[in-house]
């Protein structure tokens, strides 16, 4: 269940939009952190291999194309199919990836998540947080050794990010994740490592190390950290360092 990124640059028109990036985990809870506009979904399409890319990705020694089949990630917007039920939408694209016992698989993932009781539910009747746990079973469904989170606290109103960050904490034991993030304000006691990405890789490493002003302030204007019994808390502005 690792993750090994080596010297990784994505082009876009031409320009890098994420430049020489390299790092590697294992079972651990990776935030990666940056402004918008640093690259952290460019980062995610690579691995994923949905984008060009120079360097290396390998996930569990699998380097080329088929590490995606090792790969769960929920989107930062996740599509509703209109008359899905939850279990189709979490057990059909397992079935389709030919994943081996896909009912169970789907049965084990919607359980893991809490949502067994809403499986017959449609889709488009979930809160915001029902949708992203049922975005996350789907993506362990189809085999999420690693998982790829984008921005899972986006559109999740508070009491929804509580259970949200009560379940990742669950997840994270025996697998890679991955979650982004633009601001590292709740997050931050939950990781393991931080990545903070500004089209280069900034810094990566425990909290302690990268959650410091003179590390945050290579990509943020305006920090201010504060240490609290659950951990480190860093709220930022948005604003990067113009290039």
């Amino acid at each position: 269940m690792s993750l090994v990124v080596k010297n990784v640059t994505v082009l876009r028109g031409g320009r890098p939009a994420v430049e020489d990036i390299s790092f590697s985990a294992e079972r651990e809870f990776v935030l990666v952190a940056g402004p918008n506009g640093a690259g952290k979904t460019t980062l995610y399409m690579a691995i994923l291999g949905l984008l060009p890319h120079r360097g290396e990705i390998c996930v569990e020694g699998v380097c080329g194309a088929e590490r995606a089949r090792k790969i769960g990630y929920v989107p930062q917007v996740i599509r509703v199919e209109a008359q899905a039920t939850v279990w189709e939408y979490v057990y059909l694209p397992a079935r389709f990836r030919g994943v081996k016992e896909a009912k169970r698989a789907a049965e084990e993932a919607l359980a893991a998540v809490g949502l067994t009781h809403l499986r017959d539910r449609p889709l488009g009747s979930l809160s915001g947080g029902q949708l992203q746990r049922a975005a996350i079973a789907r993506a362990l469904a189809v085999g999420g050794d690693v998982l790829l989170l984008d921005e899972p606290l986006a559109n999740v109103d508070p009491q929804g990010r509580i259970e949200l960050l009560a379940l990742l904490r669950e997840l994270k034991r025996g697998r890679t994740v991955l979650m982004t993030s633009h601001e590292l304000t709740l997050p931050t006691n939950l990781a393991d490592k931080i990545l903070l990405l500004n089209r280069r890789l900034i810094a990566y490493g425990p909290p302690e190390e990268v959650l410091r002003e003179e590390v945050l302030s290579r990509v943020y204007r305006y920090v201010r950290i504060a240490k609290t019994p659950a951990g480190y808390i860093c709220v930022t502005e948005d604003y990067a360092h113009p290039h």
